[in-house]
């Protein structure tokens, strides 16, 4: 949530350990001073105690383009704004050397009411879910500070707020409605009914959107499913139990256009690809351990890198994507085998087989891949169609995501098996004994 935070604490870095679930990593060392996790010490320390952690709920984060420079290298210098519902703030990286925050508890202009979600902008427009005060507040940033703008007003309890490039889009829990506006000061949005929706992620039109089709996640019937909607229909749902989820709180969309939903009582990040299939859940419940949440709410993540941002009930969490392999299965009948998995996230894959001396027997998959199911089987021949010959051999699986950690981050996996082609001879010639 407080991206300042996030620099500084200390990480150990990556680990390649096959069991260890690595669809979310922690940033390198070098990225960010080691830092990936901030409380309230470090919020106490930058604001002099004058704000405390008070259930934090939304957060986004953008590229102003104030700090937007010609060197692509700096793109990860971002304004990360969270929402701390409690005390009716608004908490953001003022500078890349300063916190600020915004508002307080209370109904005036510049005051909010149990806040939820919150959107961003490139030029400094912040949309806030201003739930207590049944409104959105539209605020203007300019330089370090944040003033109100305008309302969006009509709503019964608005929960959360996504921007797609070209729309506004508002749940309303009470009101049961997704709302779509052209501007804040659109006064005749589309409405569309939706059970209890809460959080809200919408794509489409934005620069980092990877040109899939515009759509929108809602989190629906008050945390129990997902629901995408395109053009105003719904094209798809999921539910908790697809992921052995508990509670779905905040939902974002990536580059890829997969789903990502925190999860407050499991304590775990569950993950979707586009049309609604499962793919992972990351987290090992409760805790203060580098792989454990404390009741995540928000998430944000920056397409551009591939920065995720979560808050929590303690404070902030900073990752990036990685990619895995999950549910991985091999058999082999001596003849040939067959492997199968579950993909993670959009990877660089290669899967080769090899000899016991190292070479390469055959080459069965070397590209780019989109996440999901995959099966590949191997005949037990070489790519010029010789049956390979009786031995050891070894399937290797490498991947290695697309996102910045592809140059700090990798994972093989390997698994040895037994080949019961023809026994390897030595041609001699005419006297020779062998």
């Amino acid at each position: 949530m407080i991206f300042l935070l996030l620099t500084m604490l200390a990480s150990s870095g990556f680990t390649t350990d096959q069991d260890e679930n690595t669809t979310i990593v922690f940033p390198p060392y070098g990225h960010c001073m080691g830092i990936y996790r901030a409380g309230q010490d470090q919020l106490s320390m930058l604001l002099g105690g004058m704000i405390h952690f008070d259930d934090p709920q939304g957060v986004t984060a953008v590229l102003p383009d104030a700090w937007d420079t010609s060197d692509p290298g700096d793109d990860d210098e971002l304004a990360v704004y969270g929402v701390n519902s409690g005390s009716g703030h608004i908490i953001y990286n003022a500078s890349m050397y300063a916190l600020g925050f915004y508002g307080g508890q209370g109904s005036g202009p510049d005051e909010l009411s149990s806040p939820h979600g919150i959107a961003a902008t490139t030029s400094g427009i912040v949309y806030v879910a201003d739930t207590g005060n049944h409104r959105v507040a539209v605020l203007k940033r300019s330089g370090q500070r944040m003033s109100p703008s305008s309302f969006i007003e009509g709503f019964s309890e608005p929960w959360d707020v996504s921007l797609d490039g070209r729309y506004i889009w508002v749940t309303d829990r009470a009101g049961a409605t997704l709302s779509r506006y052209t501007s804040a000061d659109d006064s005749n949005p589309v409405v569309i009914p939706v059970n209890s929706p809460r959080g809200v992620a919408a794509t489409g039109y934005g620069e980092y959107s990877n040109g899939h089709e515009a759509y929108q996640v809602v989190i629906v019937d008050d945390g129990i499913s997902l629901s995408k909607f395109m053009d105003g229909e719904l094209s798809g749902t999921a539910n908790l139990s697809d992921c052995g989820g508990s509670f779905f709180n905040y939902v974002e969309i990536d580059y890829h256009g997969n789903i990502w939903v925190t999860d407050s009582i499991s304590c775990k990040i569950h993950k979707f690809d586009p049309e609604l299939n499962y793919l992972d859940s990351w987290g090992q419940g409760y805790g203060t351990a580098d792989n454990r949440f404390q009741n995540p709410t928000g998430i944000a993540i920056w397409d551009r890198f591939g920065q995720i941002f979560v808050a929590e009930a303690s404070g902030a969490r900073y990752f990036w994507v990685g990619t895995d392999l999950r549910a991985l299965s091999f058999a082999s009948d001596g003849a040939g085998c067959t492997v199968s998995g579950r993909l993670t996230e959009t990877a660089f894959m290669i899967v080769n087989i090899y000899a016991a001396d190292g070479s390469l027997a055959r080459s069965l998959y070397s590209g780019r891949r989109a996440p999901g199911y995959f099966s590949l089987e191997w005949d037990g021949k070489r790519l010029q169609g010789q049956e390979v010959t009786q031995g050891e051999y070894t399937l290797s699986i490498h991947v290695e995501p697309i996102y910045s950690s592809r140059t700090y981050f990798d994972k093989t996996f390997l698994r040895d098996f037994h080949m019961d082609g023809p026994v390897e001879t030595t041609e001699t010639s005419p006297g020779e004994r062998i």
